[in-house]
């Protein structure tokens, strides 16, 4: 499973690819780390919560306590402020869990059906499409709400010195 991580960014740029009520997904987020390289995530799933108090903001040092959703796509779980404040909200995140769950299931339901069409369309290939949707679905439905149960994110963070109540 992803290890918490902790990074002290300034962020360049990014791209809003799409917002709901509790978290938004950005695109291309270009920061520059502590030793001044230039780098950037793919994908950054964050909560509105830590929009509003700042851990987006362009050209603000500010420190990130993400997890790997894979290789490029990351999930920020607090932030630390400038005056050492963290910020983090593990109510909501428990919410963007369980809609994971559900996600995965509709995934599972969703692998067969849509399997057996592609692979009427194009003679048999399709049938690939059955594994792959199980893949997900298993992902959805069990790893990634394992990644963020507030237990494990509890016992993280204290890792890093910051106490949740």
């Amino acid at each position: 499973m992803s290890e918490l991580k902790k990074i002290t960014v300034t962020v360049k740029n990014y791209d809003l690819q799409a917002s709901g009520d509790l978290d938004a997904l950005y695109r291309n987020v270009r920061y520059e780390d502590e030793e001044g390289r230039t780098s950037y995530f793919k994908e950054v799933v964050m909560l509105n919560y830590l929009k509003k108090h700042g851990a987006i903001v362009t050209d603000a040092r500010c420190t990130w306590y993400y997890k790997h959703l894979s290789k490029k796509s990351i999930v920020l779980v607090a932030f630390e402020k400038n005056n050492g404040k963290v910020e983090y909200d593990l109510e909501h995140m428990r919410v963007v869990a369980r809609s994971s769950v559900i996600k995965g299931i509709i995934f599972a339901a969703a692998a067969i059906p849509a399997g057996l069409v592609i692979a009427t369309a194009t003679y048999g290939v399709g049938l690939v499409f059955i594994p792959v949707g199980f893949f997900y679905a298993y992902r959805c439905a069990f790893k990634i709400p394992g990644l963020l149960r507030r237990k494990t994110l509890v016992r993280e963070l204290a890792g890093y010195g910051v106490v949740v109540r």
